[in-house]
């Protein structure tokens, strides 16, 4: 297959062989050639043929050096190892990308991949995806030596919560490609090289290059613009997303209005607008998972007993009523089977120790998992959970928020902070978000709360009277 942008030299041994949707540049060595990226399938054919008019033979390529994981930078890898035999490098985090292919060598930070007189220096950059890794190179133009960069993942569209939700990504790979651009910018760079095409206008230069007097790929002003432009384009999403994406948990249901934690108190909150559940989860004296928050009965039903002392039976027989309205405990198992499948976000806050095991199971056995946040006060249960479940999100309940609080949460793998609502503003939130944490604020206790919580750039909060805040929501947006 032909590329759309005939092959050509870009500076000094470097060459573009790829296409505008699927970039591949070619590094001619004294010891053979060295690939960075293969793009799809059907690439693997053009980059072939693009070697060849450029005069050198495929059978010399050494080495395949993959920038990430993602298919349009590594589909055709499989096909040109087998007509080469050439050794492929990527980073171990994105070993669950790829396909037809076992990496020879995975990277590591820092590490120098050198084929003649060519050494590429291999910097982990996470954020587009876990195992990104960026590349700087040194190339020579008449006289001139010239330092090549290119940045590994620049696209923050995969950070979008849709497509995490749907790869199972964490919300911290938000951070960390805020983290990797501010890195990026600290090097040098006087010929960016593109991921994509479109990143450095390869096109468009590549025509220049004919007839210009100077070296159009030669700018060392282009490299922090564009690093900064991709971090501005993240951060545009995630202000997006914290009201597109908004959730409006009704707090153990309606419970302004109905009795907490029971059947009628979700299915009022859903009708009043809500596009979340917060529950609370604790075991009674027969093993059973069951919806409440208190460890007592006494607010909720008069009789003054613990609920781990208590069968099933005996928390069922104990209606709850408030405002005329009366229903009974209900258990997770059923809650799942209710509500499971509705398309709405889930928050279970874990209330006992020695229960993570059994929430995780019951949540990944009726197909929750991805939709929900297990979140607790108790640091070490969240800790619990994730070990044993790490593919579920986490928060943390707290009162109060400072650095040690956040690091820790972050160091388990936790995505989302959820402080008391009056512990919010919007650079509190601004700051957070950049860490890549999702933001959700509970202890709404008026209208005033819950507009500027709201109005803050959080991305849900729980609230007792879920019909307020889908009237706020939907005036807002109007």
């Amino acid at each position: 297959m032909i590329s759309d942008i005939t092959p050509f030299r870009m500076i000094g041994n470097l060459y573009f062989v790829g296409t505008y949707a699927a970039s591949s540049h070619l590094l001619v060595t004294s010891e053979g050639l060295m690939l960075i990226d293969t793009g799809y399938d059907y690439n693997a054919e053009t980059i072939v043929d693009s070697v060849t008019k450029l005069g050198f033979d495929i059978k010399d390529l050494k080495y395949i050096l993959h920038s990430h994981g993602h298919g349009d930078h590594t589909d055709a890898t499989a096909a040109l190892v087998a007509l080469t035999g050439a050794k492929t490098f990527l980073g171990r985090e994105d070993l669950r990308y790829i396909k037809g292919f076992t990496p020879d060598v995975f990277y590591e930070d820092n590490m120098t991949v050198r084929l003649g007189d060519t050494q590429i220096r291999c910097v982990f950059t996470p954020g587009h995806t876990e195992g990104a890794y960026s590349f700087f190179f040194d190339v020579t133009e008449g006289e001139n030596r010239y330092r090549c960069g290119m940045f590994g993942g620049a696209g923050p569209n995969q950070l979008k919560k849709d497509y995490m939700h749907k790869r199972g990504v964490s919300y911290l790979m938000r951070g960390e490609f805020f983290k990797s651009i501010e890195r990026m910018k600290q090097e040098h760079v006087d010929v960016f090289v593109g991921n994509h095409a479109w990143h450095n206008h390869t096109k468009e230069k590549a025509a220049r290059l004919l007839t210009a007097a100077e070296n159009p790929f030669i700018d060392p002003t282009e490299w922090v613009p564009f690093l900064e432009k991709s971090a501005e384009k993240l951060h545009e999403i995630i202000l997006d997303e914290s009201r597109t994406h908004f959730v409006n948990y009704a707090h153990r249901g309606a419970s302004e209005y109905t009795p907490e934690n029971t059947e009628i108190a979700f299915e009022t909150g859903l009708k009043m607008g809500a596009n979340g559940i917060e529950t609370d989860v604790r075991r009674t004296k027969d093993g059973v998972l069951v919806l409440h928050h208190d460890e007592t009965t006494a607010r909720l039903a008069g009789v003054d007993r613990a609920v781990r002392d208590l069968t099933l039976d005996e928390l069922c027989a104990l209606p709850f009523e408030k405002n005329g309205v009366t229903d009974h405990a209900m258990t997770l198992e059923d809650f799942l089977r209710k509500f499971g499948e509705y398309p709405i976000t889930f928050a279970i806050e874990l209330k006992d120790e020695g229960i993570e095991q059994d929430v995780a199971d019951l949540l990944v056995r009726y197909g929750v998992a991805g939709k929900c946040i297990v979140t607790s006060f108790h640091f070490d249960y969240i800790k619990n959970i994730k070990a044993l479940a790490p593919a579920l999100r986490v928060g943390w309940l707290v009162k109060d928020v400072d650095e040690e609080k956040v690091a820790a949460l972050m160091a388990i793998g936790g995505e989302e902070i959820c402080p008391r609502a009056t512990e919010i503003t919007p650079e509190r939130v601004e700051n957070w978000h950049r860490l890549g944490l999702n933001v959700r604020a509970w202890g709404v206790a008026d209208e005033a709360l819950m507009r500027a919580v709201y109005d803050s750039g959080a991305d849900g909060m729980t609230v007792n009277f879920p019909d307020k805040l889908s009237t706020y929501i939907i005036a807002q947006q109007a």
